[in-house]
């Protein structure tokens, strides 16, 4: 089965949550996302499997994750279910020391995972592709029992660049930055505001959640050179073609179009 991956916060509700030994859900086959497609939202999907029923010494956590305007299961949301509350530059991608497991979301939007009851609390945390992250508490690990929530998603726009070098190259691991162009839109309540700021992979590419707007773009090859401005504007036009390219200048540029 193909699952989605991939990964800067979009307000998830915690609307449920409940503690008990068991799970009344029927078993059914596990549907999967289609790969590179991001998040899916689905109205045919089949009900998910029943979670493990959890040990003496375990605590089993379910999260329904479903489409804040619709309340249909998402697929391809990534789940993270973590021991310790991350530090805010590690909400996207959280230190592996502090994750018990992740997964991500099938169609039927169900994530499960089992951790040690040691009487301490635990988090989970929705990122990855088209998500802003979002930590939401998850309960304390009592033995036996069994905490079941349905967090509700909004799914942000993936924009997804190409740079390039001055010679018409991809430029691998590229530094690219998107932030909002007015102050103002800055002020998130959230982790947002921390990683406005992506590596490109090794064929130049560079993703980002960013709701539709004006952003300003700062874009320089991996040492910091051919600095490239752009005010940047995000919209269904824009995401309709796909991928963006940019092509960084042979001589850095000295002015941005937004000023000082």
């Amino acid at each position: 089965m193909k699952l989605l991956s991939t990964l800067t916060l979009v307000n998830l509700t915690l609307i449920f949550a409940s503690c008990g030994g068991g799970n009344t859900s029927k078993p059914a086959d596990v549907s999967a996302t289609v790969g590179g497609t991001g998040p899916q939202v689905s109205n045919t999907a089949p009900p998910p499997p029943a979670p493990p029923t959890p040990k003496a010494n375990e605590t089993v956590y379910v999260a329904h994750i479903v489409d804040k305007a619709t309340g249909n299961p998402i697929g391809g949301a990534k789940c993270t279910l973590l021991r310790n509350m991350p530090e805010p530059e590690y909400m996207r991608i959280p230190a592996r020391r502090d994750v018990i497991s992740d997964y991500v979301t099938p169609l039927h939007g169900q994530f499960h995972g089992t951790a040690e009851a040691d009487g301490k609390m635990k988090w989970i945390l929705v990122a990855g592709r088209g998500f802003d992250p979002f930590i939401t508490d998850a309960g304390i690990a009592n033995g036996g029992q069994t905490h079941e929530m349905t967090i509700r998603a909004e799914i942000i726009p993936t924009v997804k660049f190409i740079v390039r070098a001055p010679n018409g190259d991809r430029a691998a691991e590229a530094i690219c930055t998107m932030k909002p162009h007015e102050d103002e839109a800055a002020v998130r309540k959230s982790s947002a505001n921390i990683g406005t700021t992506e590596r490109a992979d090794d064929f130049g590419e560079a993703v980002f959640n960013r709701k539709y707007g004006t952003y300003r773009l700062i874009f320089t090859d991996f040492k910091g050179r051919y600095r490239h401005y752009e005010l940047f504007e995000w919209n269904a036009a824009a995401a309709g073609k796909k991928k963006i390219e940019i092509q960084l200048p042979a001589k850095s540029m000295t002015e941005a179009p937004w000023g000082k």
